[in-house]
């Protein structure tokens, strides 16, 4: 076997070894020599293919979107055609790649939780994580209210798209676990449409009462 091909099997040795460690322990509670061990190499090798934990914990996150994405530079493609399709797409494609992923969702779980000063977010591709241009368009076709921050509004569509991968509902444990999980969907889509479309904008000059 080619030298090159022997150093590719080994990262990826040490990436399918560094996920199950990293996805059971989390950042802090892992060290290189559990992952040494997992992978049944010397730690030495570790180091050789990544600088530090960090960077392997990075690489990691990386390595599994490359699994279930493809190229990093893929083109995220949904409707611009209105503003409910747009989030009847995005969302959609939002919400699947979570519940697709389990163990992405828990590297993001483990990484909020984290009590570290090293940075490990890893990608920030703002194709994952922000859809303020396509907001500013429908605002400036009149579809989406004027009034509000479009990063406030990215913000709500990220979270509420995710936010029931981060920590499970109840529902999502039942036995009707996908019709729930399709009808959550389908009431996350119809909320962030009602809240933000001028459809249904509130009358001049409302204001929640906030206690």
């Amino acid at each position: 076997m080619k030298k090159q091909n022997v150093e590719h099997a080994t990262a990826e040795r040490i990436l399918d070894a560094a996920q199950e460690i990293f996805i059971a322990k989390g950042f802090e509670g892992s060290s290189i020599n559990d992952i040494a061990n997992k992978a049944k190499i010397n730690k030495s090798l570790i180091y050789h293919h990544f600088s530090n934990k960090g960077d392997l914990w990075k690489a990691v996150k990386k390595h599994l979107l490359l699994k279930h994405v493809g190229d990093l530079s893929f083109e995220v493609n949904f409707s611009m055609d209105s503003f409910k399709s747009f989030l009847e797409s995005f969302v959609t494609m939002r919400f699947k790649f979570y519940d697709n992923n389990p163990d992405i969702v828990r590297l993001i779980t483990w990484q909020r939780l984290e009590n570290t000063e090293e940075d490990i977010s890893g990608i920030q591709d703002k194709k994952f994580s922000s859809v303020v241009p396509q907001i500013i368009e429908f605002q400036q076709k009149g579809e989406v209210r004027a009034d509000l921050d479009p990063k406030m509004i990215n913000y709500l569509i990220m979270r509420t798209a995710s936010m029931a991968f981060m920590e499970k509902p109840d529902f999502f444990e039942e036995q009707e676990v996908e019709e729930n999980k399709k009808k959550f969907l389908e009431l996350v889509i119809e909320s962030l449409y009602l809240a933000f479309s001028t459809t249904n904008a509130p009358k001049e000059n409302y204001k929640p009462r906030i206690y």
